[in-house]
């Protein structure tokens, strides 16, 4: 299963649409906030299916948080305000705990994390529109395979 991740596109979605063009075979679609409806556009732009969850600048009457379940694997996305992702990652990784996550999705920053700590992987694309304090625009692939995940981040 081949997933993209994306989050804080905020209305500028042409680099989006061009790099999602170029690519071949994606399951899924994922979208972490600021600017919701970037994601449901891109999904009938590109035939696929979405899960995106509300940012702290979308009004949008959407969920704040996603827990899904992918092959043998528990993802918990979130935007990622609410867990002061900005200052720490402790608050949104002992959520996913609790939640049994073993992947985290998350954005909010505009800055690109893809880390694995204790068995939990935790990513945030950072951001295509957007990159902030000298980082370079950015999304995330994730490839899933039965217990095998592979992440990485895909500067742009």
């Amino acid at each position: 299963m081949k997933i993209v991740v994306m989050s804080d596109t905020h209305g500028r979605i042409e680099v989006a649409q061009d790099i999602m063009a170029e690519m071949n075979e994606i399951d899924l679609l994922i979208h972490l906030g600021d600017h919701y409806e970037d994601a449901i556009f891109l999904g009938k732009y590109m035939n696929i299916k979405v899960a995106a969850v509300k940012g702290n600048c979308d009004r949008e009457e959407a969920l704040k948080e996603i827990i899904l379940e992918l092959e043998r694997h528990k993802l918990f996305l979130v935007h990622g305000h609410q867990y002061g992702v900005k200052m720490s990652l402790n608050k949104i990784y002992y959520k996913a705990l609790e939640l049994g996550c073993d992947i985290v999705l998350f954005g909010h920053t505009h800055m690109a994390v893809n880390i694995k700590h204790d068995g939990v992987l935790l990513m945030n694309p950072g951001s295509l529109s957007l990159p902030r304090d000298g980082s370079r625009a950015s999304y995330g692939i994730i490839e899933i395979e039965g217990e095998n995940v592979i992440s990485s981040i895909i500067e742009v």
